[in-house]
């Protein structure tokens, strides 16, 4: 940016101050005695362009103000690459109320920004700098030239290395969250671990519980089937008793039928087989009506008989029933058929229940043949029932106990199954932590190396630079430095001819190279940061120069470089026929600085 005009009140020792019809191009030179204001006008530019001073920090703006005022306000109007011209207003109190506005020179009534914050962010888009960087490279207050700090932020700005340094710090701190990540999942695992031994799953304990149980149910199943079986026998066996004694007499009856039909199919048989009877037709028809009769009678003599059959199987059935639980077991529920097989099989039955317990022989062998009174019999199923109830109830007990067990054990084992799924998942993520860890990393080693490759680099255009604007300020007598990675000098010494350092030459030529160094840092900054021309404002840089060097270096100033067109340079004076395009000369008896006192 080039300063075009500079306008304040109540700034540091200026009750009034203003600049214009700046040049563009050459030396704007500022004189006088000390205290006069020279270094004020500076760091008034400074305060317009980012509201504070190298002087005043931003921690005591109010020391600006002018001493015995309560405010003060600055307007400085400057250029861009483009050509296109900005002016930014400040306004300060000492109340610290501090305000800022940026329009363009042509059209001061809509503001670009306003506030202090957003005039700082359009200012560095503007400019492409910052204050850090300007103070670094192209305003030299009133104080010794040094070598620069390799670790300042501008000289990294003006290097490329601040990018690479904040994507580094962001890389770092991303391994930093990630390795917390890390020890998080590590300590999940860990808990998890000790959750999974407090629950001492035992494996293959639930499938016993569920066989078991599956086993339990389907024995009370076959008791509860077996006691309604039990009771229905035992009404069946009440039931039938009077039922086989009916189908007892109506076997009985069709047998006497079946004897007296036979009988009457022989006779009226033997005489219609008399010749020439004359009742022998008849006798036919009764031989015929009798054979009808006895074929029903026979039929109805097998359903009585199979009746009886079916009858007798329930007590037959009721019998092996009770004599397999008076034995300890659980009977088939199935009715078995009465033939003679099972008939045997009974009787081996009744032989092995006899041989254990011989008091209820008889009482088995008559329900097995409907002898046993009906009350005999219920008292027996009843007293087997009691057992059997007895025994049930014990069972839905222990299927009670059992479900509630599994139940629980399922629930255990979910969680369990949770858990060893939660440790798979934070394995996992470990694993992808770790992953990402070395891709970071490597990232930050190849960021490192850029970034060393880089300051290598910038070193070396530094040296280049120096190299270049050196010898003009010298008249060649040093022509080449060296300039380490932490941005120490030496020079080379045509005297000596050896590299020496910086305290074995003149003060005056120390701040030649100073200066040298100071304005290639100030190209540097152009190169990375910027476009376009720049104005350099060097406070007091010849006051250990003589009159010769200090005309020496006016005449090589503005030869320096394309880009720094408006040099401002102030010194307490400047000797005869110094070149410059403007002078602006400085009182210590006056507070206001107008074009009045501009001297071409």
């Amino acid at each position: 940016m080039i300063v075009i005009a500079l306008s304040a009140e109540n700034v540091l020792k200026y009750a009034s101050l203003e600049l214009s019809d700046l040049p563009a191009e050459g030396i704007i030179a500022v004189s006088g005695q000390n205290e006069s204001g020279k270094s004020s006008i500076g760091e008034t530019i400074c305060f317009a362009l980012f509201g504070r001073t190298y002087s005043f920090g931003s921690e005591t703006p109010d020391k600006i103000i002018c001493w015995g005022q309560t405010r003060c306000t600055v307007n400085l109007t400057f250029a861009v690459a483009e050509g296109d011209q900005y002016q930014i207003n400040r306004f300060l109190d000492n109340n610290g109320r501090h305000s800022a506005r940026l329009c363009r020179a042509d059209d001061l009534e809509k503001p670009l920004a306003s506030g202090v914050q957003a005039v700082a962010e359009a200012m560095l888009q503007l400019l492409g700098y910052d204050y850090d960087e300007f103070i670094e490279s192209f305003y030299l207050a009133q104080r010794e030239i040094t070598t620069p700090h390799r670790n300042s932020q501008a000289v990294k700005t003006m290097a490329g290395l601040s990018t690479f340094e904040a994507v580094i710090a962001d890389i770092q701190r991303e391994i930093q969250e990630v390795q917390v990540a890390v020890e998080e999942s590590d300590t999940e695992i860990t808990t998890i671990a000790t959750k999974l031994e407090e629950l001492d799953i035992e494996e293959g304990h639930l499938q016993a519980l569920e066989s078991e149980l599956s086993e339990l149910t389907h024995e009370q199943k076959e008791s509860d089937q077996l006691m309604l079986a039990l009771g229905m026998a035992a009404t069946a066996y009440e039931e039938n008793i009077p039922r086989l004694e009916r189908a007892y007499r109506g076997r009985r009856s069709m047998r006497i039928l079946c004897t007296l039909l036979t009988l009457g199919l022989v006779t009226s048989g033997y005489f219609a087989m008399q010749p020439y009877d004359p009742d022998g037709y008849m006798w036919v028809q009764f031989c015929a009506l009798s054979g009808l009769m006895l074929v029903i009678a026979i039929g109805g003599l097998f359903i009585m008989k199979n009746r009886i059959e079916g009858l007798s199987d329930a007590p037959v059935s009721l019998a092996r029933k009770l004599m397999t639980l008076q034995m300890g077991g659980i009977p088939s529920l199935e009715i078995p058929s009465r033939d003679v097989a099972e008939d045997e099989e009974i009787a081996d039955t009744a032989g092995d229940l006899a041989s254990a317990q011989t008091e209820f022989t008889g009482v088995y062998a008559a329900i097995a043949e409907y002898a046993a009174e009906p009350e005999e019999a219920r008292e027996l199923v009843d007293r087997e029932l009691y057992q059997l109830g007895e025994q049930s109830q014990i069972r839905r007990d222990k299927i009670e106990r059992l479900t509630a067990a599994i139940s629980q054990e399922q629930v255990r084992v979910i969680q369990a199954n949770e858990l060893v799924q939660s440790s798979k998942d934070e394995q996992e993520k470990t694993t992808e932590y770790q992953h990402q860890i070395a891709v970071k990393q490597l990232a930050e080693a190849l960021l490192v190396g850029a970034e060393t490759t880089l300051s290598q680099r910038f070193n070396r255009d530094l040296r280049e630079l120096v190299g270049h604007t050196l010898p003009m300020f010298t008249k060649g007598r040093y022509e080449h430095l060296k300039i380490d990675e932490e941005l120490n000098v030496q020079v080379f010494s045509n005297q000596k001819r050896d590299f020496t350092a910086l305290d074995e030459v003149s003060s005056g030529t120390q701040r030649q190279i100073m200066l040298a160094v100071r304005l290639a840092l100030s190209q540097k900054l152009i190169d990375s940061a910027m476009t376009g021309r720049q104005f350099i404002f060097l406070d007091e840089p010849f006051a250990f120069f003589d009159a010769e060097r200090t005309l020496s270096t006016l005449e090589v100033l503005p030869q320096l470089s394309d880009e720094i067109t408006q040099i401002w340079l102030i010194a307490q004076d400047f000797p005869e026929g110094s070149p410059l395009d403007r002078h602006i000369e400085c009182s210590r008896e006056y507070v206001s600085l107008s074009p009045t006192a501009v001297m071409a």
